[in-house]
């Protein structure tokens, strides 16, 4: 179901100046990070043997939050890079250097790689043994975060839904009971005590406000998923695909389908780290909530099931943890 990452294969220009050094400071981060996981992985195979780590984890310790933190955070860097006005005197008029090829190299040295390029792509040539890890990262962890983003002070009074959710038709490529035991096992997985379960009617008053004030973050979130991918499918048989042709093309591009748009994601980070900070401000840990439960188990209400069908898709959680254990 879900696959390596597959760079095309196109020439990369060498690294100079702040890409360079920055680059250098990402995959000592990185070796750093996932040597520091290998007990942590090697605990889950010794506990849940090869076949159903690799069911539960299907991309590895690659998937691990403290990896995608890394990652994050320096896709948001080498993005800033990019962007920023490039140094350097003003170009004087009066000098025929500064007119032509030689005032400036070819545009591959000019403008800095695209993030995703060179976070994993790259990593083929300079580290190979983590590209081999990251290879399988098919879905990106980079998401937009809702405006305001959620936080214990931002909670308001949300009514409960009365009304039936919108339904959702992605035509996903997965199997939903999977990827129901593949996420719910594997925030398990993350933590170093178990949370009991907690029906939504039981849950405190902060997961009750939080868990509303998702439902419509997320389904606002989905249905802007669900247009872009109609566009895609759409743009691809305006160029004489079938609509079965369009599905696989859009597949081999987006790997795990709609689910993947950025603001499913930013939503998903968003009140997986709102979770956390309310169970933190509760002194009863019999309270707390875990936020796999929150965000997918709760959902499991027959109202909400091509929801479900829809978030089963994601391979893997798709948080941050930094060093400090801030969940983002």
């Amino acid at each position: 179901m879900f696959g390596r990452y597959h760079a095309p294969t196109v020439a990369m220009p060498n690294l100079e100046g702040e890409v360079a050094e920055l680059y250098s400071a990402y995959v000592g981060e990185l070796t750093t990070a996932i040597n520091d996981l290998e007990p942590w992985w090697a605990r889950l195979l010794a506990t849940l043997g090869r076949k159903a780590t690799k069911l539960r984890w299907p991309a590895g310790v690659a998937s691990h939050p403290q990896v995608l933190a890394i990652y994050r955070d320096y896709h948001h860097r080498f993005s800033a890079l990019a962007s920023a006005p490039r140094g350097g005197p003003p170009p004087r008029f009066d000098d025929d250097a500064s007119w032509g090829s030689e005032a400036e190299g070819p545009p591959e040295l000019l403008i800095p790689p695209a993030p995703e390029r060179l976070l994993i792509e790259r990593l083929s040539i300079e580290a190979p043994a983590l590209h081999a890890k990251l290879a399988y990262l098919v879905m990106s962890p980079v998401g937009v975060t809702p405006e305001p983003r959620p936080s214990m002070r931002t909670l308001q009074i949300v009514e409960a839904e009365t009304h039936r959710p919108q339904a959702f038709d992605f035509e996903g490529r997965h199997g939903t009971q999977r990827g129901l035991e593949r996420l719910l096992g594997a925030g398990f997985d993350l933590r170093p005590r178990v949370y009991e379960p907690v029906a939504l009617e039981h849950a405190s008053e902060f997961h009750g406000l939080a868990y509303n004030s998702y439902l419509r973050a997320l389904g606002r979130a989905l249905a802007q998923a669900e247009r872009w991918w109609a566009r895609e499918l759409g743009d691809h048989q305006q160029r004489g695909a079938s609509p079965e042709q369009a599905r696989e093309r859009a597949y081999a591009t987006h790997v795990v389908g709609p689910v993947g748009h950025p603001q499913v994601i930013g939503v998903i980070q968003a009140y997986w780290a709102l979770c956390h900070e309310i169970n933190a401000a509760l002194i009863e840990v019999e309270r707390h909530v875990a936020p796999e439960q929150m965000l997918l188990g709760w959902l499991r209400d027959e109202r909400h099931q091509t929801w479900v069908d829809a978030l089963t898709a994601m391979p893997y959680w798709p948080v941050g943890l930094d060093r400090a254990g801030r969940w983002s």
